[in-house]
């Protein structure tokens, strides 16, 4: 090989090694970037995942409690059905029941379990009507009765709606209550406290 051949190859051997090793450098650093991009994607993924299994175990944990109050309320009203006669424990188990109905129910059923809670209260008021021989405490007790008879047709239309598994909810969104009840969807309850 000739000198100036040689001085030739020498002056371009740094530039051309400088590029080689740079673009080793770019495809090493191209492979790393876009396996960190795969693997981000898949953490991104795998969290979304995990967000949807803990969202579905909250969604099954207020369900599961929602049912436990319910049932909770459809035995002291059954109790209550059964003797005519609401003791006491009886009525602290149903106030225990509504104070927690308070945080995992909307404000239609909360009122209609205080209105529930009135007419049992006016069950116990006609028994000590007539315990005392007052004329009106019979049919106020027979009254009051029926209306409890009724919670088996009405609660349905208050707490089964309520009772919906949610399968979406979005950070930032409020809490889903249930729609209100429309006319004709349910037979609407009112107790008629005085009479």
């Amino acid at each position: 090989m000739s000198p100036e051949v040689y001085d030739i190859f020498k002056d371009f051997a740094a530039p051309i090694a400088s590029i080689t090793a740079a673009s080793a450098a770019a495809f090493v650093a191209y492979r790393l970037g876009k396996s960190q991009a795969d693997s981000a994607r898949l953490q991104a993924e795998i969290a979304k995942r995990n967000w949807q299994t803990a969202n579905q175990r909250v969604v099954l944990d207020l369900f599961e409690r929602r049912i436990a109050l319910y049932e909770g309320i459809r035995h002291l009203v059954a109790k209550v059905m059964t003797t005519g006669q609401p003791g006491n424990k009886e009525y602290s188990e149903y106030l225990e029941a509504i104070d927690r109905a308070l945080f995992y129910f909307g404000p239609e059923v909360t009122d209609y379990l205080e209105r529930l809670r009135i007419v049992i209260l006016d069950i116990e008021d006609s028994n000590n009507q007539i315990k005392l021989a007052s004329p009106g405490g019979p049919k106020l007790h027979h009254d009051r009765m029926i209306e409890l008879n009724d919670f088996y047709k009405t609660a349905p239309c208050y707490l089964v709606p309520t009772f919906r598994l949610i399968k979406r909810w979005r950070p930032g969104r409020k809490a889903d209550w249930p729609a209100p009840l429309r006319p004709g969807r349910c037979r609407t309850w009112v107790a008629t406290v005085n009479g």
